[in-house]
């Protein structure tokens, strides 16, 4: 079976299973199965189109996990890998490679940001003390977090994503990875199909550090 066959097929399942849910008043749980599809064909990777006439990711303001300001200062001069994370889906195992990848480049001046998010699937439903505890004591992560946020509402990780990039580089999916250069600047962006330590992602962040 061609690649093209094997992708109507599955779209054709997602399209089925969605009209059962449909059915059974289940929209909201449609809507997410349709997302999901959706992001299953985005391209794998974004690249950024001149990139220097961007809002700098480090001009602006974000909050923590924990509600405090974000110490900026600590982050400027970096480069940092932004994912939007969720503790109950089928893509959290990235956590783990994640911090993989936050340990592996640290030293040089990198980081992971997570950026937890309950838009898709309802996959991170608890509140930040939560969220904050679950990821240090099951997944060990020790990059920073900031505070959960709606790609549906104005929200500070987003409306920067959308100021940097346009609309079209939003997530689809929980764990889009975006890379950020040391200036602050959007460079690309992965689908969550790309696992943290690819090695197009870990080649793309060599090449900026």
């Amino acid at each position: 079976m061609s690649f093209k066959t094997c992708k109507i097929v599955v779209f054709s399942i997602f399209v089925l299973a969605a009209a059962i849910l449909l059915n059974s008043n289940g929209r909201q749980h449609m809507a997410s199965l349709l997302q999901f599809g959706k992001s299953l064909f985005s391209a794998r990777q974004t690249n950024i189109n001149d990139p220097t006439n961007q809002p700098s990711f480090y001009d602006r303001q974000f909050t923590d996990i924990q509600g405090q300001p974000v110490d900026m200062n600590q982050l400027r001069g970096k480069v940092a890998l932004l994912v939007n994370t969720a503790s109950e889906c089928g893509y959290t195992p990235q956590l783990y490679t994640l911090q993989e990848l936050h340990d592996k480049y640290k030293d040089k001046g990198f980081t992971v940001l997570g950026v937890p998010c309950n838009n898709f699937g309802k996959q991170e439903p608890g509140d930040e003390p939560q969220v904050c505890s679950l990821y240090a004591s099951k997944f060990k992560t020790t990059f920073p977090l900031t505070t959960k946020q709606d790609k549906d509402k104005p929200s500070e990780v987003f409306q920067w994503i959308i100021d940097a990039g346009g609309k079209d580089v939003l997530p689809q999916w929980n764990f889009h990875k975006y890379l950020i250069d040391r200036e602050g600047h959007l460079v690309a962006a992965w689908n969550s199909r790309v696992k943290p330590l690819d090695e197009e992602i870990t080649k793309a962040i060599e090449s900026i550090l």
